[in-house]
């Protein structure tokens, strides 16, 4: 409600008492009259003279002469229909306009106190509220010291912008820290696992019956390594903000297609069918902006754990929708869906859910988690009716 709807309000709230108090008035106006015209009609009832009706008048200062002087008179006035209330319609448009006047001063002036204060109020709040914001921003800020009814909340609002810069700049300064030591971690192995993978290759020539079975364990080891330091690099990456995303025009079907390509030997193996749903043809020429190598390897990671959770002959559906807030990725496995305690740590790193693979390390969806993230998207997951597993991808965007 603004400041004019207010004024009309408290017009009106002042105006309905200032109405009855005019009838009131008005009432004891007019009682008063009668009173006092029945007191001098009983009085010159009683007199038979002017210096009688004047003495009399005199008496009637007593209480007791009073009463009598006045119950005479109003059975005088009686006998010529001069009743109680008879000039009230008389005195009421002057006493209601009197109470009025006087009722709407009053609303007035505490309207305007109030006004004032309220301003005073919005005042700071906005004070305060510019300089959260300014504060959240990254900006200097300088926050002004009053003394009002604010300063208690003024005092803890900059203690607590202190605390929590000192706690944020030393968090980024860990964080940063954790992913130099992640990168270089990542970076000394790759160096032993490429004179592994060549010595493997070396040994396949002399391999025997007996070896063969060991090598080839030794090869799945050394790649899962590989997978391993590669999403190490990538996540370094990620917290570091390293990483410059290039956003292009993505179609989302090309998309769907193109990931399915690294997994297609695994899917035909297992006979596991990927059906992409477009019923819709408003939908047909769904597409985001995001970086595609990166995106990509986030579809990927999220399409390798469906495929490691279907069973064999089970099938992964594929279906989005768009609308003027973001685009929807929706994929569902044909698993037994997530199991409740695994929902809340789905995305931590190196977190193992019931049923994961050997050769999952747990950074997969961590990655993707973060790559989504990176392009103002969001990613989540959930269990259909039916009970699968379903991730759903949110691309927002931009305004």
């Amino acid at each position: 409600m603004n400041t004019g709807e207010r004024a009309v309000v408290n017009v009106i709230c002042w105006l309905l008492p200032g109405v009855a108090a005019g009838m009131i008035l008005a009432a004891v106006l007019s009682w008063h009259e009668y009173r006092t015209v029945a007191e001098i009609a009983g009085s010159a009832v009683k007199a038979d003279a002017a210096d009688v009706f004047v003495q009399s008048l005199k008496e009637s200062t007593e209480k007791d002469v009073y009463a009598k002087t006045e119950k005479t008179g109003e059975k005088f006035l009686e006998t010529y229909g001069y009743r109680p209330m008879r000039n009230w319609g008389e005195y009421l448009p002057f006493a209601m306009m009197i109470t009025i006047l006087l009722f709407q001063l009053a609303g007035g002036v505490i309207f305007e106190i109030q006004r004032q204060r309220n301003q005073k109020v919005k005042n700071r709040i906005r004070e305060l509220t510019e300089y959260l914001r300014t504060v959240n921003a990254g900006e200097g800020a300088v926050l002004c010291r009053n003394e009002d009814e604010f300063s208690h909340l003024e005092d803890e609002i900059y203690k607590t912008v202190i605390r929590l810069q000192s706690t944020k700049e030393d968090a980024v300064r860990n964080h940063e820290v954790l992913a130099d030591r992640i990168s270089d971690i990542a970076h000394q192995l790759k160096t032993p696992l490429t004179s592994m993978s060549l010595m493997t290759e070396l040994l396949e020539e002399y391999q025997t019956v007996e070896t063969e079975e060991y090598l080839s364990r030794l090869a799945g080891q050394i790649e899962r390594l590989k997978n391993l330091v590669s999403g190490l690099l990538s996540l370094a990456k990620l917290d570091s903000h390293g990483i410059r995303f290039h956003r292009e025009r993505l179609g989302m079907m090309d998309l769907l297609n193109s990931v399915q390509e690294p997994l297609r030997e695994m899917m035909q193996k297992r006979k596991i069918r990927f059906v992409i749903e477009t019923d819709d043809p408003e939908n047909a020429g769904c597409c985001i902006y995001a970086d595609r190598q990166w995106t990509e390897e986030a579809l990927l990671n999220i399409l390798k754990n469906c495929v490691e959770h279907t069973p064999d002959e089970g099938e992964i559906t594929a279906a989005y929708s768009q609308n003027p807030i973001y685009t929807e990725l929706r994929i569902v496995d044909g698993g037994k869906g997530f199991a409740a305690k695994d929902l809340l740590h789905l995305f931590e790193r190196f977190y193992r859910g019931e049923g994961a693979a050997k050769d999952n390390v747990g950074i997969g969806l961590a990655l993707a988690k973060a790559v989504l993230e990176e392009q103002n998207g969001y990613l989540s997951a959930e269990n259909t009716a039916d009970g699968h597993a379903c991730f759903r991808m949110k691309w927002y965007k931009k305004q």
